[in-house]
């Protein structure tokens, strides 16, 4: 047998079959690849100079940029970071996907079935997180703002092994769709809009109108990814003496290059409006793009919370057993694009826009309600990805799933997310046509009409935010109709 080894050594890495001087067949390892061989003997492959073009899916798997194009794909946008820096391909793998994986996502994190639930609290999101964030658009509840719960009852856990310490779940949330990146708008609202798309699993947590009857502890909204050449500006406004100075100083610096699609804006009850004209300057943005039209959309809130300082005195504040009350009392949010740009084939790599609806006090019968969305999808483009924002009033709380259902018919494909408040602003974009229709419906309050053009009340704000692919407005379909029958025949029922 020793015999046998020794002499076999000698055919070590050879192919093929070997004999002994007696005749007797022997095995021979089988020479390794090429490339492993070399790997082990630390020395350098010389290959062809000419690579030929994949003819095989076998050739293109092979392929170092396809394979780790798709084992990136899977990452999140916190992995996707770290990805970069691991080599030139890598790299170039994540900027690809960047300009592919456009999609927007919404998440939550639902207190309200917690008591009966073996797992506890649930942080879940409709989708993967692929692309690094261009926005978090976050609402929390009163009840879900200062809450805290200890590792073993939150899924997944924040800490391994579980500590017994308490934890902020709007710091968790941060820490879940948007951190490392300072990008997330958080508003605090007694209600509540959130209605993802019925294929997600995140639809189960729809709110619904029975909510508004008792409050349960809620945190969710939409991520809306970084898109090419789109910028998102927030303006933090906290002493009253310089609102206006602070906002002409922010606009005028932003629009010497680029153009406003949209606005949010979120006025805290700590800024009391003592009459329209204390919001009237947000109509400076009128002139300075008197030519370009821009979608409006914003209502009075508890609080409003952006700066990663804030995050942190929350934590603070809970610890010692207080409410957390920021000194914010205006945030706006803004959408931006490049100026300059006639280029078509430059501006279809964000192709992004913004529109805005108001359903206002006139607005309350249903079919008025319903006649005020489909002009509005008669006139609004499709688009490949896009999430919707409603500001509500509280005083609507009746037409909460009326107003939801016939968005939804004429845009199936869009996440809902918002607040209610005690006052709305808005413009209407693209422009309503006249009212001809009669309203016979009764009213809550004498509508007055929009003050400035800018505020109301008693009404309803849509923005829908849109890019990517998109195609001619859609008329309304026997879908919308058939949403339409659902809804008045289950109101009728309740």
């Amino acid at each position: 047998m020793a015999d046998t080894l020794e002499s076999g050594s000698e055919g070590a890495g050879e192919a093929g079959e070997a004999t002994t001087p007696h005749g007797i067949v022997k095995c021979l390892k089988l020479p390794l690849p090429e490339n492993i061989l070399a790997y082990l003997e630390k020395r350098e492959v010389l290959r062809d100079d000419q690579i030929g073009p994949c003819n095989s899916l076998a050739e293109k798997v092979t392929s170092n940029y396809i394979i780790a194009k798709e084992i990136i794909s899977n990452l999140c946008w916190q992995e996707k970071m770290l990805a970069k820096l691991v080599c030139s391909t890598w790299l170039s793998a994540v900027h690809t996907l960047e300009r592919e994986q456009l999609s927007p996502a919404d998440f939550v994190m639902d207190l309200h079935s917690c008591c009966s639930s073996r797992v506890g609290i649930e942080y879940k999101k409709s989708a993967n997180f692929a692309t690094e964030p261009l926005v978090v658009l976050t609402f929390a509840n009163t009840a879900g703002f200062n809450i805290t719960c200890k590792c073993k009852v939150i899924c997944p856990i924040p800490c391994m092994p579980p500590c017994e310490k308490e934890h902020c779940l709007l710091d968790l949330v941060q820490r879940y769709v948007s951190a490392p990146k300072d990008c997330m708008l958080t508003v605090r609202a007694q209600y509540l809009s959130y209605m993802p798309l019925p294929q997600s699993i995140t639809y189960e947590h729809a709110i619904t109108r029975h909510m508004f009857v008792r409050s349960n502890p809620f945190i969710g909204g939409v991520y809306i990814p970084k898109l090419p050449d789109v910028q998102f500006h927030v303006i933090n406004i906290k002493s009253k003496g310089d609102i206006k100075s602070d906002f002409y100083r922010e606009i005028d610096r932003i629009s010497e290059t680029r153009i406003f699609k949209g606005v949010i804006v979120y006025v805290t009850e700590k800024y009391l409006l003592h009459s329209v004209q204390d919001i009237v300057f947000l109509n400076y943005l009128k002139e300075v793009q008197p030519d370009v039209p821009y979608a409006l959309g914003g209502c009075i809130v508890e609080d409003t919370m952006f700066e990663q300082s804030d995050l942190n005195h929350i934590v603070d504040q809970v610890n010692e057993g207080k409410d957390f009350i920021t000194e914010n009392l205006i945030s706006i949010g803004l959408f931006s694009v490049p100026k300059g740009d006639n280029n078509k084939e430059k501006a279809d790599r964000y192709n992004f826009e913004v529109y805005s609806l108001i359903i206002d006090t006139s607005d309350w019968a249903k079919s008025r309600i319903s006649s005020a969305i489909t002009e509005f999808a008669g006139h609004v483009p499709r688009f490949e990805h896009s999430v919707a924002i409603k500001l509500s009033c509280l005083g609507r709380d009746q037409k909460h799933e009326v107003e939801q259902d016939y968005f939804r018919a004429s845009f199936p494909q869009t996440r809902i997310a918002g607040c209610y408040g005690n006052g709305e602003l808005g413009i209407n974009h693209p422009p309503r046509q006249p009212d001809k229709q009669p309203n016979l419906a009764k009213r809550v309050r004498q509508d007055t009409g929009p003050h400035f053009g800018i505020m109301y009340s008693y009404s309803t704000v849509f923005m829908y935010i849109g890019w990517g692919k998109s195609s001619a407005p859609v008329e309304p379909s026997a879908s919308l109709q058939k949403t339409r029958s659902k809804t008045q025949a289950r109101f009728r029922t309740n």
